[in-house]
């Protein structure tokens, strides 16, 4: 059975120097993610892997001015496509978009959609604490529901009380939460019904979203779009990436649809952990969800293909 894995992650070396050297601190880098290539197709080899998605995680925490963003986004856009046009036949890439000026996004993403390996776009759940329906983004999404991509979307942490950094809960709740909230900012605001033309995939199964799917349908009184939250949550598309349980995808595609499933590991993280590395436990958690075996082929490559135009 063919496997799409959109959403996989690469700090190629050019970027992680340019990143490295502005940073006060520690790289957030570790050594065992950085790039390296044949050790990438080695994995993607082992686990019957086609093609994957690169795309970079958390990369807006690293956006402290307009200058700094830019410079980041084409280094990593640039160093992609060329992974992209070396290995057509096994990589394509969501291009990382400077979003903290709409101007300067508008210029990359006219810039990045002829490269190499372009699928789509990658965004964070918030830039910079701003929620991606706020106004002064509407200049972006203009441009962007014109050309029809795919927006994949990521967590990214933001302030929370001292209490949450113990048990790294910031994270392990933090995270999918945010999803979560943005998910439903998208859904209430009326975002989704000026945006008709975009393709949003929400990662890791789309945080909390299965389960507080009914709680978040009781705001659409308060909310300003033309329908409730349910009918654009169906619109979504949800990756099986990330530390979740087969009956999740079973809930999700009982909610949503086999057809908004789609393929995601989150490599490279996950390597060096006990137990089953991410690769193995989203290949792993979808075969035992009890879907049939026509959903999972949905699922692993043809909703990527026929829903996203990333071909395998």
């Amino acid at each position: 059975m063919k496997r799409i894995d959109v959403h996989a992650h690469a700090f190629p070396p050019r970027y992680r120097k340019t990143l490295e050297r502005g940073l006060d601190g520690p790289s957030p880098i570790r050594k065992i993610w950085e790039w390296d290539e044949d050790r990438y197709l080695q994995e993607l080899d082992q686990w019957g892997i086609q093609r994957q998605v690169l795309s970079l995680s958390h990369a807006y925490e690293y956006f402290k001015d307009v200058p700094t963003a830019v410079d980041l986004c084409r280094i990593a856009n640039d160093e992609y496509a060329e992974i992209c046009a070396r290995r057509p036949d096994r990589f394509r890439m969501f291009a990382l978009i400077p979003l903290i000026d709409a101007e300067r996004a508008c210029e990359e993403l006219e810039r990045v959609k002829t490269l190499p390996g372009f699928s789509g776009i990658a965004l964070a759940t918030h830039i910079r604490g701003k929620v991606l329906d706020d106004p002064a983004f509407a200049d972006f999404f203009d441009v962007a529901d014109r050309l029809h991509p795919v927006i994949f979307l990521h967590p990214l942490g933001r302030p929370l009380p001292a209490e949450w950094s113990r048990y790294r809960l910031e994270h392990l709740i933090g995270l999918p939460v945010d999803t979560t909230f943005a998910l439903s900012r998208l859904a209430l605001s009326g975002f989704l019904d000026r945006y008709p033309n975009l393709r949003l995939i929400a990662a890791h199964v789309g945080g909390t979203l299965p389960y507080l799917a009914p709680r978040i349908e009781r705001a659409y009184r308060e909310g300003t779009g033309k329908q409730k939250p349910s009918f654009y949550f169906k619109n979504f598309f949800y990756d099986t990436s990330g530390p979740t349980h087969e009956a999740i995808l079973a809930c999700v595609a009982k909610m949503f649809g086999p057809e908004k499933i789609v393929f995601g590991t989150d490599y490279p993280f996950g390597l060096g952990q006990e137990g089953m590395q991410y690769i193995e436990h989203a290949i792993w958690t979808a075969e035992h969800s009890g879907l049939s075996e026509a959903e999972l082929n949905q699922i692993f490559s043809q909703n990527a293909r026929d829903g996203l135009s990333i071909a395998d």
